[in-house]
């Protein structure tokens, strides 16, 4: 899928409640009030309408209100209105499509918008900017985490939440599923119903308030883009037709040419080259006066593409050119190593500060049990001749035995916890450190193709360490009682096929082969899908940091049990012995010259606990110089909960 028809469809979905562009005797109304105002909050909030008024007209203007505002909101220490200006900016940069600086600001402002009880609706703005820039860089998953929190985020009783911001996030959401039905990338069965709901729902909404016609316009397009997706045209051209007469109305030139556009791919698609370059070439040179590369590229786009359709290929030649030197020129490949980067460091520290949650939450504990204590030798001393202050000391006194109990069992299960988390901690470490002396070698020596290949290396490492991290978070939300198994018909087939894209390239990189064979339809097991996928994730995991470069790793399905399935992943590493295997497979950290070091910390161990909770088991079979084959034993549907177990 064309990577900047993405940007477009995103940007149909960045609509939010007053973003609207007043018209210009207002803003000319704006800019006298600035000058009359003093250097004080008012000045702050002008500055922010004015960032938001100008972004459609004159974008260097706006970035100029924004950051003006923002230097003015710190020195006066107006922490909300600081906010305001970095989601402001944020969104303006978005809109022209600096999607580093964008995804900078918007990171900012969840930081500050957290701890900032006024400012839980900047929050909710700056989660969906996250989400559509996630989406942007085709990584639908994290983006659908984002949307869900900004849900979540208005959908709480004391946030009391405005329709037109339901309808915003609905229509974001519904934009999320569009693109990824159009990315081609593998997406869940529900997609596509999903992507109808959502625009749907979002439309709905809408209509029940009054909103201006260019934010109408923007939702008639979101319904246009599924129906054209869903090979309905007419139904299609119809939205997007309605959209254009609003725009047109309301004379926003932004949501002129975007409608253009869109209309013009949809003509193309019905190969009606005329209409389509009828539609989209009076939208070229207002897209070059707005001075944004995406819509320029997109009309000389659709204009070569008609041309060439007519037989016109001398003068389509030249725009296809022209659109293909903007297009390189915005230097998606490098924006989107950066946005990688920024978003691992981002999701980084928010699994820190959950950890920190769990830590503060264990030190209060310890604080109420001291309080009780003190309560209990106080109560006790004063009702000391007292037979009923005797029961009753006797009762606190037993329930404070049973809290000692599990403060004391608390700490210990922290102080293995951690002293995993070090040796698991200690392999993607030393990764970084030896492919920076690597960088550096490579640099010095410039040799150009090693350093290009250091490129899957780096990743293999990153993924290695944002694997550790969901493990940390899985391990404690399972010990606070909130991840419990949802079991359903899988179908291995899907298990397995998840793995091996997920997979593939890192063992391509490691010079590692990764065989999956094909599963049968028929071979389903009843099991957690997150749960499951987690496991098969560690397995594969381990076993290509247990294994050289040149080895196999080999995945198989054995169907030889009635109540049972049993999946294996098996590798060619150096194996254990019998008394390394069953340090492994106890719940103490390894030492770091084990020959499996990769699978004997928290991965392994949150693998066993997920199989046990789905009523099932993994085991693990090694010897010196044969590898090491993991097995995970699920029960098949119909079977009763531990049939596996038993059988």
């Amino acid at each position: 899928m064309n990577r900047l028809y993405v940007v477009l469809v995103l940007l149909l979905g960045w609509a939010r409640p007053g973003q609207s562009q007043p018209a210009n005797p207002y803003l000319d109304s704006l800019t006298h009030r600035l000058t009359a105002t003093p250097a004080d909050t008012n000045r702050v909030r002008l500055l922010e309408q004015l960032a938001k008024a100008t972004a459609s007209e004159n974008s260097a203007q706006a970035l100029l209100y924004g950051q003006q505002g923002l230097r003015l909101a710190r020195q006066l220490r107006d922490a909300y209105g600081e906010v305001a200006l970095i989601n402001q900016l944020a969104d303006n940069y978005f809109r022209q499509t600096d999607l580093v600086s964008a995804v900078r600001y918007y990171q900012q402002s969840v930081r500050r918008a957290m701890g900032l009880p006024r400012a839980q609706r900047l929050l909710t703005r700056a989660l969906l900017g996250l989400g559509r820039i996630a989406s942007l860089q085709l990584d639908f998953v994290s983006a659908q985490q984002y949307f869900q929190q900004a849900l979540q985020q208005l959908q709480r009783p004391q946030y009391r939440a405005e329709p037109e911001e339901l309808g915003v996030t609905h229509n974001n959401l519904g934009m999320l599923y569009l693109s990824w039905l159009k990315s081609g990338r593998p997406y869940p069965d529900s997609t596509t119903r999903l992507c109808l709901y959502h625009t749907r729902l979002a439309l709905n909404i809408l209509r029940t308030t009054r909103l201006p016609k260019a934010n109408m316009g923007q939702y008639l397009n979101s319904l246009g883009l599924v129906h054209a997706f869903d090979q309905q045209f007419d139904s299609a051209y119809y939205y997007h037709r309605s959209a254009l007469r609003l725009f047109q109305q309301a004379g926003k030139s932004y949501g002129v040419v975007v409608t253009r556009i869109f209309m013009g791919t949809l003509l193309l698609e019905q190969r009606r080259f005329a209409d389509a370059l009828a539609m989209t070439q009076p939208a070229l040179p207002i897209a070059r006066q707005l001075n944004l590369s995406p819509l320029v590229v997109g009309c000389l786009n659709i204009v070569a593409d008609a041309l060439a359709g007519l037989g016109r290929g001398n003068e389509a030649y030249p725009l296809a050119k022209r659109a293909h030197e903007l297009r390189d020129s915005l230097n998606l490949v490098e924006r989107e190593a950066n946005l990688s980067q920024l978003r691992l460091q981002f999701d980084t520290e928010l699994e820190r500060s959950r950890v920190r949650e769990l830590t503060n939450r264990n030190q209060l504990q310890a604080l109420q049990a001291r309080k009780q204590r003190q309560y209990l030798w106080g109560l006790s001393s004063f009702l000391v001749a007292v037979v009923a202050g005797l029961v009753v000391a006797g009762v606190l006194a037993g329930r404070l035995r049973r809290q000692r109990t599990e403060l004391q069992a608390t700490r210990a299960e922290q102080d293995r916890l951690y002293a995993l988390i070090a040796h698991d901690l200690r392999s993607p470490v030393m990764a970084f450190g030896g492919l920076a002396d690597l960088l550096t070698a490579y640099s010095e020596r410039q040799d150009t193709v090693r350093l290009l290949r250091l490129g899957g290396r780096v990743r293999q490492a990153a993924e290695s360490l944002r694997a550790l991290l969901d493990n940390l978070l899985n391990w404690a939300l399972s010990q606070r009682g909130e991840l419990r198994p949802v079991p359903e018909p899988l179908r291995v087939a899907d298990l397995l096929a998840e793995i091996v894209t997920l997979y593939q390239p890192s063992a391509h990189t490691a010079g590692i082969a990764l065989e999956v064979p094909a599963a049968t339809e028929e071979q389903l097991v009843l099991a957690d899908r997150n749960m499951t996928l987690t496991i098969l994730r560690n397995l594969v995991n381990n076993a290509l940091q247990a294994t050289p470069p040149g080895g196999r790793i080999t995945v198989s399905v054995a169907d030889t049990h009635a109540h049972q399935l049993q999946l294996a992943v098996a590798d060619t590493g150096p194996g254990m012995g019998a008394p390394e295997l069953r340090r492994v497979m106890s719940d103490q950290p390894q030492p770091a010259a084990d020959p499996y070091r990769g699978r004997a910390g928290l991965g392994l161990r949150l693998s066993r606990l997920f199989a046990r909770l789905q009523g099932g088991q993994l085991d693990l079979r090694s010897a010196p110089g044969q590898g090491t084959t993991a097995t995970l034993s699920l029960p098949r549907p119909g079977q009763p909960a531990g049939s596996a177990l038993r059988g």
